[in-house]
C-alpha cells in the first residue's frame, strides 16, 4: 500500500460518526450510528465487512478528537478531510478545519498532538492509536 497516498477523512456531527481511510480504489469505512456500526473495506466490486471492536473503539477516539478539535478552533466543519502520512511510528495527519486553514495532528502510540496556528494542545489515551490505525491500514491491502 502507498502510504504516501492516504486520505482519512473524521464525520463528528451529533448522530453520525464515521472514519474513512481511502487509497486508491478501495475504502476502509467505519460508520457508527447510535449502538450499531458498519465497519468493512469496499471497493467497486466488493465488501470485506470487519467484525473488530478495536477498530471501532479508535475510530470512536479519533472522531471524538475531531470533535474536540472542532469545538476549541470553532470549525464549522462536522467532516475533517486531509492526508495521512505514516513515517515510522508515527501518523500524520492534516485535515482542513475551514476552507482554507488545517490542522496538523501528530499521533503516535497513545498521544496525539494538535497545532492549529497558535492552538497547540496534547490528548492521550490509553490507546496505542497510531499502532492501531497502522494495522488496519493493512486490511485495505488484504481485500
Amino acid at each position: 500500500m502507498n502510504a504516501s497516498k492516504l486520505l482519512l477523512s473524521i464525520t463528528a456531527s451529533p448522530g453520525v460518526k464515521a472514519l474513512t481511510i481511502t487509497a486508491g480504489d478501495k475504502a476502509l469505512a467505519v460508520h457508527m450510528y447510535a449502538k450499531s456500526s458498519y465497519v468493512a473495506v469496499v471497493t467497486r466490486n466488493t465488501e470485506c465487512k470487519i467484525d473488530d471492536e478495536t477498530l471501532r473503539k479508535v475510530a470512536w477516539l479519533l472522531v471524538k478528537l475531531m470533535d474536540r478539535v472542532g469545538k476549541a478552533v470553532k470549525s464549522r466543519y462536522y467532516t475533517y478531510t486531509g492526508p495521512l502520512e505514516i513515517k515510522g511510528d508515527v501518523i500524520k495527519y492534516t485535515p482542513y478545519i475551514s476552507p482554507t486553514s488545517t490542522a496538523e495532528i501528530v499521533m503516535s502510540g497513545g498521544r496525539a498532538i494538535v497545532i492549529v496556528g497558535e492552538f497547540r494542545k496534547k490528548y492521550r489515551t490509553g490507546v496505542e492509536v497510531a499502532e492501531i490505525l497502522k494495522k488496519y491500514i493493512e486490511y485495505l491491502e488484504m481485500c
